[in-house]
């Protein structure tokens, strides 16, 4: 290898790690937020949360990739994955780029199942229990 693609491989690895500890995600959210936190891992942290009802959820993509958080069974690959309690209605936060956040207020009581869209097939699944 030569000096020059050594020394361009190190400055790309520095900017794509910068780029996951900048933004939104990495601040301090408000006390009464629960934060789910997504990975490179392709896991999200934690993957079973339980709130309160009225409660905002967070979800902070600190990965280097663009996560999604779906609760919509028709926009997944395996509709089995999603489910939500009966009357609400299916919602998707669409991309959450890598140092962004996505909230969602959780009003209506009972177990949520969410995956992320392009990780899905992967196992990046949570669940959300909403008392």
């Amino acid at each position: 290898m030569t000096p020059l693609r050594f020394w361009l491989g190190v400055a790309l690895a520095g900017a794509v790690a910068g780029c996951a500890h900048d933004g939104p995600a990495f601040n301090t959210p408000p006390s009464d937020v629960k934060v789910v936190e997504m990975h490179t891992t392709l896991r999200f942290s934690p993957e079973t949360l339980t709130i309160s009802r009225g409660q905002t959820v967070q979800w902070s993509n600190k990965a280097i990739m663009t996560h999604t958080v779906a609760f919509d069974p028709s926009k997944v690959k395996d509709p089995a994955d999603v489910s939500l309690p009966a009357g609400v209605t299916p919602f998707t936060s669409g991309e959450v780029m890598s140092g962004q956040t996505w909230t969602h207020k959780f009003t209506v009581p009972g177990t949520y199942h969410y995956v992320c869209q392009p990780h899905e097939g992967l196992g990046m699944k949570g669940t959300i229990i909403v008392q």
